[in-house]
């Protein structure tokens, strides 16, 4: 018989012998999917989030530069320094800069959009190491003011807006009513550094040159960002060494002020991208790797229990002359048809689940919107297959070769005489599963306590009933402040008058889903403190704003109507603020001037003091902030803020969406309503990391936790069936039920007594790798570690009390008749 002929047969037979046990084949393939189909679908969104290459060459000599001062731990850097970085650096051979923004994009029979605008130097697209697909880049004349009407697009606007036509090169877009010319079309998948990050929730779609007038460059105006390639034979650590050194080097030439802390550092464009989210990921990879491991030992564990009914067919073939290695092929081959139904099986799962995590996954997590089950993962599930048949079909395997035909075939005469051996095999398996399943459930247990001490964190606002919206009015359009001020009024007059709406309002900046910067102030009555340095976070908001956020006032009043042009220049601030500009003292009545020594500007008048809130982040620290009317802002910085986002608080604020737009457009059909989106979604997404992290933790660890109560449950199956004659004499001379009981529960409670002390010494060592994700819990937390021990203990015992109780209803006649 040929090699390939006896395989075929061997499938055959396989193949017929799983059919003759429906219940055992659809255990082992249901558990196989769920172990294969959670790690391919954990894989998919490894794969798209951290091992796919980010759109740019030569990786590794790319960095981004970011600023630093007492207050602002990583912030922008300001046209100034830019030039410093490009003139002064060694270490780096090109320094580009870019900023993003919102604009309206019109220009075609399509509706208007509003779109991600990236401002960038000439040299962004190089420095990056990307070049257009289409077209070409910007050149030097095009970066400078009054040349600056070009555009590079991308690929997507590419394909939405222009049917992906080649002849887009010459035509022109209006952006915020201003005609830009195409020049080019970046390659698909293209996006900023910041896209992927600060920008993720809307990524820019077109480029516009920069345009930096170096007659109106403010070293103090920090709002760039920049990145740089290393020069021959440096790194970030290098570059970031030269900067410290270029910055002191600044403030001792008296750009900066001492007390400013002013420095510079660099870091690679890859750690910038995929840092934050790289522990996480690795986080879950490892923990479903856990979950396939418990998965192997339960279908092991399974087929050492078929074993023991097949021993006699195993030994009828090698008494009639089967060899070993045939024996060994044979049981692998039913393993392997296991195998690749659990993988087939388990392939829909991780679609699903892939499908799920792209439609519903967090923007904030660069690319998850592409998971997908592509090429790689089927590859990595192919590898899996491979070996997870390994894993659990190399015992069985092993067992049914070693025993010799005739003690076989005498040992299948009776069950009595199962080898101690394979129920010690087994007992180290379920041994194995809760060591591991320990480890998962306090994993999950911890990260379910972070989300829940991040939720009890004061936001300083109610996010739940409330809307927002985005708009911006385009100078061509509404080319005064005063344009500016009475569109807005008007808009919130016909808002307001919805049904069902309790408060409506307007803020620049949304807390939670904008970076808000600062101010330098001047402070009446402390000019001449140059310790001080007095900043603020700038808000500009309308009256209604703080009553639809949910904002607390705790004394004074809130912005309202009578705060117009011509009225008293007021201010509301925040508790922050007034504790370090005026400690000690009552802060209604004070005053303080925007710009550092601008005394051409008008003081301010603080009227009202709100409670902190938390706005670049959950867990970042809270600074002095203040609170602007957007009537009268212009007449402090001469310019008008045009960019503002609608809270509106309503009982069903999803519902107001389409009237609100029906509202924009009826006013002016020229304008875009983006960003519509509840204020809860904005919170949840500031925890996207967290939140998936959590949620797919906990997943696994139910499966795990249930995978062992399944495996311990078999053990324990399994011991009753193979000692059914003694458990029938323990009863016939006398022994009672509840001792019968009680010594079938000490084997299970052993075996998960050594499970939950190896797992909880594994966990003690594995959750150190978590301290970066965890917030308010410590990686060692005592209650954590207790609850799940108590709680895998109760699994253990309720998993072993079902084949102990059947122990105690053994009727010795019948028990001792069979045997």
């Amino acid at each position: 018989m040929t090699t390939a002929s006896g395989l075929a047969g061997d499938l055959r037979i396989a193949a017929r012998g799983l059919r003759r046990s429906p219940g055992f084949t659809a255990a082992a393939i249901l558990t196989l999917a769920l172990g294969v189909g959670a790690s391919s679908a954990v894989f998919s969104v490894a794969d798209a989030v951290l091992f796919r290459p980010l759109p740019y060459r030569d990786l590794a000599r790319r960095v981004m530069i970011w600023s630093q001062w007492k207050g602002w731990d990583k912030t922008w850097v300001s046209e100034p320094e830019l030039f410093d970085y490009r003139t002064r650096c060694r270490t780096v051979t090109d320094v580009a800069a870019w900023s993003s923004e919102q604009m309206n994009l019109t220009g075609s029979d399509a509706d208007p959009i509003r779109i991600g605008v990236g401002r960038v130097t000439a040299n962004l697209f190089r420095t990056l190491g990307a070049a257009p697909v289409l077209g070409r880049g910007f050149t030097d004349e095009e970066d400078r003011p009054g040349h600056d009407t070009v555009a590079v697009i991308s690929f997507g606007l590419w394909q939405r807006w222009f049917g992906g036509d080649r002849r887009v090169l010459g035509e022109s877009v209006r952006l915020d009513g201003h005609p830009y010319r195409v020049v080019g079309v970046m390659p698909q998948g293209f996006q900023l550094p910041t896209d992927f990050t600060e920008d993720a929730a809307d990524p820019g779609q077109l480029w516009i040159p920069l345009a930096i007038d170096p007659a109106e460059i403010d070293r103090g105006s920090h709002g760039l960002y920049a990145a740089a390639t290393l020069a021959p034979g440096a790194t970030p650590a290098s570059a970031t060494e030269e900067l410290h050194a270029l910055t002191a080097s600044l403030t001792r030439e008296g750009l900066y002020p001492p007390v400013m802390q002013f420095r510079a550092f660099a870091v690679g464009l890859e750690q910038e991208i995929l840092g934050s989210v790289r522990p996480a990921v690795l986080l879950l990879l490892g923990a479903v790797g856990f979950l396939l491991l418990i998965a192997c030992a339960n279908v092991a564990s399974l087929l050492l229990a078929r074993s023991e009914t097949r021993h006699r067919d195993i030994s009828v073939r090698a008494a009639l002359g089967a060899s070993r290695a045939r024996l060994f092929r044979y049981a692998l081959v039913e393993s392997a048809l296991l195998g690749v139904a659990g993988a087939g099986l388990g392939l829909l799962v991780a679609a699903t689940v892939s499908r799920a995590l792209a439609a519903l996954g967090p923007v904030t997590i660069p690319r998850v919107g592409s998971v997908a089950i592509d090429l790689p993962v089927l590859a990595f599930t192919a590898g899996l297959l491979l070996v997870t048949t390994m894993l659990f079909g190399l015992a069985p395997a092993l067992r049914a070769v070693r025993a010799a035909p005739a003690d076989s075939l005498r040992e299948a005469g009776t069950r009595t005489s199962a080898g101690g051996d394979r129920r010690h095999l087994r007992g180290l398996l379920v041994v194995v599963e809760m060591s591991l399943a320990i480890v998962l459930v306090i994993g999950a247990g911890l990260m379910i306590r972070s989300l829940q001490s991040l939720r009890r964190i004061d936001l300083g606002f109610r996010p739940g009933g409330v809307l927002t919206a985005r708009l911006w009015l385009p100078q061509a359009s509404y080319g005064t402040p005063e344009s500016v001020i009475a569109f807005y009024h008007d808009l919130l007059e016909r808002v307001r008058a919805l049904p069902g709406v309790k408060a409506a309002g307007l803020v620049r900046s949304l807390p939670l889903a904008a970076t808000i910067g600062d101010f330098g102030l001047d402070i009446e009555g402390r000019l001449a403190d140059q310790d001080l340095r007095a900043k603020g976070d700038w808000q500009v908001a309308t009256d209604g704003a703080a009553e639809a956020l949910g904002e607390r006032l705790i004394r004074g009043r809130l912005l309202d109507a009578r705060d117009t042009t011509d009225a008293q220049q007021v201010a509301v601030i925040n508790e922050t603020m007034a504790r370090t500009y005026w400690p000690g003292l009552d802060a209604i009545g004070q005053r303080f001037r925007l710009g550092r020594g601008q005394k051409d500007r008008p003081w301010v008048t603080v009227v009202g003091i709100v409670g902190d809130e938390r706005h670049n982040g959950i867990t970042a620290v809270v600074k002095e902030k203040f609170y602007r009317p957007h009537s009268q802002f212009h007449v402090s910085t001469h310019w008008v803020v045009r960019g503002m986002t609608l809270v509106v608080r309503a009982d069903d604020p999803m519902r107001l969406a389409g009237p609100i737009k029906g509202i924009v457009r009826a006013m002016d059909r020229s304008l875009p309503v983006a960003a519509i989106r509840p204020m809860t979604e904005v919170v949840d997404a500031s925890m996207a990391t967290s939140r998936l992290t959590g949620m797919l933790l906990t997943l696994f660890a139910a499966l795990a936790a249930v995978l062992a109560a399944v495996g311990i449950y078999g053990v324990l199956s399994y011991l009753v069936s193979q000692r059914t004659r003694e458990i029938g004499i323990r009863l016939a001379i006398g022994a009672s039920p509840w001792q019968v009981l009680r010594m079938v529960l000490r084997h299970g409670l052993v075996l998960a007594g050594a499970g939950l002390v190896t797992g909880l010494a594994a966990a003690a060592a594995l959750t150190r790798l978590m301290a970066r994700l965890l917030h308010g819990v410590r990686p060692l937390d005592p209650l954590t570690f207790a609850l799940v021990t108590a709680l895998l203990a109760l699994v253990a015992a309720a998993a072993s009390y079902v084949p102990a109780r059947r122990a105690t209803r053994v009727d010795p006649i019948r028990a001792l008749r069979v045997e």
